[in-house]
């Protein structure tokens, strides 16, 4: 497993497809797939702005807190026909927790709780982009 950090929430050239964009160290990016709705609960996360209601992931959050569990981490383990799978890793009194879940919904736990995120060594490798921008505008030569 790979850490690596959430770098943007980012929206195709027809705007109607939302990618989360998942940097390793090396600077490999993984861009996911994610729809509307799962763009706006992560980007609230990551922003921690104080809503009016909670949205579904902040009462999951919520519920794991009152009944004593941690997230621990979120991995990305596979790439399966092009569909990727993730877990939520939690934590009930040293005991971990596996829980199947969408990349999108486990990225939009993690930026609520600051648990980091890993990808599998080989789902960067079937998906991860290199990133060869120098920040200028254009590619590397």
């Amino acid at each position: 497993m790979i850490r690596v950090e959430l770098e943007e929430i980012a929206v195709s050239g027809d705007e109607n497809q939302f990618l989360a964009l998942l940097r390793s160290p090396d600077g490999e990016i993984l861009p996911i797939q994610i729809d509307a709705m799962q763009a706006v609960a992560i980007a609230a996360g990551r922003t921690k702005e104080g809503l009016e209601r909670p949205l579904t992931h902040d009462l999951m959050v919520s519920v794991l807190e009152m009944l004593g569990v941690g997230v621990t981490r979120v991995e990305v383990t596979e790439l399966r026909g092009g569909t990727y799978f993730a877990l939520l890793i939690l934590d009930r009194s040293g005991v971990p927790l596996e829980v199947d879940a969408r990349p999108s919904d486990a990225l939009a736990v993690a930026v609520r709780v600051g648990a980091p995120i890993f990808v599998a060594a080989e789902v960067l490798a079937q998906s991860g982009l290199r990133d060869d921008f120098d920040g200028s505008g254009g590619a590397e030569a």
